[in-house]
């Protein structure tokens, strides 16, 4: 299975409500893009491995373009989110996922 064969109107790739706020985060001006540092940092908060991370961009920019669109971001979380149910990090456990990854949030600090 190729990401090129998933069609853009999958329920993979769009009808997720959380999936949707995140991509907006971080794609607030609607660009179709998010940069890899973005995207990095963004999936980082996952608390996944980075050798588990590397596999899920690797998977989500199988074209190797250096930023994800909407759909390889949705891929991406799906991923994340099969990964954080101990799945392996492959394109074959996409459907078996429809969890909504969890991602650590900065408590803001107390003013002292």
């Amino acid at each position: 299975v190729t990401l090129s064969r998933i069609p853009s109107s999958s329920p993979m790739t769009n009808g997720n409500a959380a999936y949707e706020l995140y991509y907006r985060q971080l794609d607030p001006g609607n660009t179709g893009k998010i940069s890899a540092a973005e995207a990095a940092q963004f999936l980082k908060k996952s608390g996944l491995p980075d050798s588990t991370l590397g596999k899920i961009w690797d998977l989500a920019d199988s074209d190797r373009k250096g930023f994800l669109d909407k759909k390889g971001f949705f891929i991406a979380l799906r991923l994340v989110a099969s990964a954080q149910a101990g799945n392996d990090v492959s394109l074959s456990n996409l459907s078996q996922s429809a969890a909504v990854p969890k991602f650590l949030t900065r408590q803001p600090h107390p003013a002292f």
